[in-house]
């Protein structure tokens, strides 16, 4: 296969995030076709966390967006005539 020649064919590794060694394959590693060998440098189970994480951080962010959205759809259907309060 092309460019993965300097790539050694590791079947475990160690996650930078929980320190465990796990086997490299699709159940402890995320699938990435950006990295070398094909899979994430972090386990499943601590990228899951992170993006739990940083989706409970954006939360805020997103209603507020979906509030201003909201209001100019409403700007605009009134302004046009379309949109009956109830």
């Amino acid at each position: 296969m092309y460019g993965t020649s300097d790539v050694p064919d590791r079947t475990e590794r160690q996650c930078p995030g929980c320190l465990r060694v796990l086997v490299v394959d699709g159940e402890s590693f995320h699938r990435d076709p950006m990295c070398a060998d094909g899979y994430t440098r972090k386990c499943a189970e601590c990228r899951n966390e992170a993006e739990r994480d940083r989706y409970h951080l954006e939360a805020p962010y997103r209603a507020r967006v979906r509030r201003e959205r909201r209001a100019e759809r409403r700007a605009y259907f009134e302004s046009t005539g379309r949109y009956e309060a109830a």
